[in-house]
């Protein structure tokens, strides 16, 4: 279509990572169970072969060790909605939850010693998961701001977004720098391969020539192929005092991705449409401190640069056949605007004896989402986790079997006037519309390792 899509549109097309947006915006808040355990504490750690998705020097701390982990997420949402209507603010959907889900995150590894201080491995970690799908919401279809009885009508929305990497991995260890200093360096070349389906039934836009108020309800459906993206990670753990200080720092580079697929629109027209899109740049450093033996305390700070990603993303198709004038092609533009965040995670771990291990922690992270970006399929809101986990182990220092659990409780986002979908459709003109949006979530992670 040779006009921009309108402001309901964002609802459905705001799915590009619905569901990856996990918790550190589209990131979980850890890799690995044990770090799950920890609220996320890693990179001063960096034990499990995940650390090829935190912190790539820390494969050198094993010789051989193999790991695998499956998580399953529980998002829960709610939306509440208001209309301008003559005679004041109108609720048009109050407290309405989406659709229960669980989402399976995997993150599987090896890694090894190959030739003195040399080590590698190869695993696959996923970046995020999540989706969101809400039924029978509401909305109108003239414009309830004007006298009269406007017309009223139902829609439903649907997003899921999935982003996997390949994270081969090679380190090195320096050992004896000094007495009881170890340094090591590591670097993983990621492979990301990403996909995404969205479908949604109550877009609206005027019509050419149309000044009575009256907005078409159409409905859009978008599925991608399968795209893949690459990156680098960079890390540095230093282990000091005899193991009981570490330092850790990393860095992970941006992934873009490019989404091509079929868009349809009312279930007639179809285009080639792409979207370009990824993950950002990470900067993160941690300490680790062994007090006493058996104890472990630490501390990680995150900077991710959600700015530079998901800023305004924009939908282009081209139509696949012949199409009416005025819809040979596609354009929609969704202005996210998030901001860059940073994310802090304190974690414990206590080992009473050699085959028992408790763990607990805490991750914050204010929502990158702002008022003026939030809507209903991007729900990245949630602010405070909490995490507990334990493990045995029926062989000492080799074989592991753990689990956690993460807590995220609600915290809500409300839309402000300069929200895209409080203008009319396809312009910057208020409609008086607002939007709230709470999420809350529960993720369980079972994980075992085997230690060589």
């Amino acid at each position: 279509m040779k006009r921009t899509i309108g402001t309901l549109c964002f609802f459905g097309v705001a799915t590009l990572a619905a569901r990856a947006s996990a918790t550190n915006g589209m990131n979980p808040t850890a890799s690995g169970v044990e770090a799950a355990g920890r609220g996320g504490v890693d990179q001063a750690v960096a034990t499990e072969t995940t650390a090829m998705n935190t912190n790539p020097a820390g494969i050198t701390q094993a010789p051989l060790r193999i790991d695998a982990s499956l998580s399953l997420l529980a998002p829960s949402l709610t939306l509440t909605d208001r209309a301008a209507m003559p005679s004041g603010s109108m609720t048009l959907d109050d407290a309405v939850n989406s659709r229960s889900k669980l989402f399976p995150m995997i993150n599987a590894g090896i890694t090894g010693n190959l030739w003195k201080g040399l080590y590698a491995g190869i695993g696959i970690a996923t970046q995020g998961g999540m989706g969101a799908e809400f039924n029978g919401l509401h909305t109108f279809t003239s414009d309830p701001s004007q006298p009269g009885v406007p017309k009223a009508s139902t829609y439903d929305t649907y997003s899921q977004v999935a982003f996997m990497k390949l994270t081969p991995t090679l380190a090195y260890r320096f050992e004896g720098l000094a007495k009881g200093f170890d340094l090591s360096f590591g670097a993983t070349f990621d492979v990301g391969m990403s996909s995404m389906e969205f479908r949604h039934s109550g877009m609206q836009f005027p019509e050419p020539g149309n000044n009575t108020g009256l907005y078409a309800q159409h409905s859009l459906n978008y599925k991608s192929d399968w795209t893949t993206g690459f990156g680098v990670r960079l890390g540095v753990l230093a282990e000091m005092l005899d193991k009981r200080l570490s330092l850790g720092l990393s860095y992970q580079s941006k992934t873009s991705l490019n989404y091509k697929g079929t868009a349809t629109v009312d279930g007639m027209l179809d285009y080639d449409g792409s979207m370009a899109f990824g993950w950002p740049q990470e900067i993160a450093g941690g300490v680790a401190v062994r007090p006493i033996p058996g104890l472990l305390l630490g501390a990680d700070l995150h900077w991710i640069d959600w700015s530079s990603m998901l800023d305004t993303v924009t939908l282009n198709g081209t139509a696949k056949g012949a199409a009416p004038p005025g819809y040979q092609t596609l354009t929609a533009p969704f202005q996210m605007n998030w901001r860059d965040q940073l994310a802090f995670a304190l974690g414990a771990q206590y080992e009473p004896d050699p085959s028992f291990v408790l763990r607990a922690g805490y991750n914050y992270g204010k929502s990158p989402v702002l008022p003026d970006g939030i809507n209903p399929l991007f729900p990245a809101v949630s602010e405070h986790h909490f995490s507990f986990g334990v493990g045995v182990r029926p062989i000492p220092k080799r074989l592991s079997i753990d689990m956690a659990v993460e807590v995220s409780p609600s915290n809500t986002v409300a839309s402000d006037a300069n929200n895209q979908l409080a203008h009319q459709p396809g312009t910057t003109n208020p409609n008086g519309y607002s939007v709230d949006v709470s999420m809350r979530q529960v993720t369980a992670t079972l994980g075992a390792s085997y230690r060589f």
